[in-house]
């Protein structure tokens, strides 16, 4: 009987556990649904996210991996999260305020974690050439301006590893650095020689 009293106790208590995980369950995955809609959407009034970054901050508040999942696809469906809106908005912002060039864009992108294919899509859309030339030739201007006295040969190497970090690189990077270094060397002169270019006479009195 002793024995019939404790499996029945068993079972009893079995069942209890089960019938608490169906009931305690969604309660707690209602919970965490409604912390990963504040989380997410206090995330996305600061700024743009890729689904990946999303998918970590979820993970680091520690969200229920089917909640998080939930919310991710309820985010994209609703337009609130967009790889490639994302990578199109931030090239043409950094190309814009920064000057970045492609290779800096790139891992600017991928630092991201903005799909792959989206930041190809992005990239390959983003500009003809001879407005990229024109980018890095003001890059280059402002740059050089900085750089003041220093002699030509010092001058150039600086600023054509500056245009590289910036994501600008051969022949165009080369071209901009030399106009933007001739353009420096005539200001120099003007400015040692008069801003107004007159021609002084000398006059003796005998």
């Amino acid at each position: 009987m002793a024995d019939s009293r404790t499996t029945g106790q068993g079972v009893s208590r079995q069942n209890d556990e089960s019938l608490v995980s169906v009931v305690f369950l969604p309660g707690v995955r209602e919970a965490d649904t409604r912390r990963a809609e504040n989380v997410t959407l206090h995330a996305l009034t600061r700024r743009g996210q890729s689904r990946t970054e999303v998918a970590e901050l979820l993970v680091r508040r520690e969200i229920d991996p089917i909640v998080a999942a939930a919310e991710l696809d309820r985010l994209e469906s609703v337009g609130l999260i967009d790889d490639r809106a994302l990578a199109v908005d931030l090239v043409d912002r950094l190309r814009t305020r920064k000057k970045l060039g492609p290779s800096a864009l790139r891992s600017e992108l991928i630092r991201r974690k903005i799909d792959r294919s989206a930041i190809d899509e992005a990239l390959a859309g983003s500009g003809d050439r001879g407005e990229d030339d024109d980018r890095v030739v003001e890059l280059a201007r402002d740059r050089a301006r900085r750089l003041g006295g220093l002699d030509r040969s010092t001058a150039e190497r600086r600023l054509i590893d500056y245009l590289a970090r910036k994501g600008h690189s051969g022949s165009s990077a080369r071209e901009a650095a030399r106009r933007a270094l001739l353009e420096r060397d005539r200001e120099l002169h003007d400015d040692a020689h008069g801003s107004s270019g007159a021609t002084v006479h000398r006059v003796e009195f005998r």
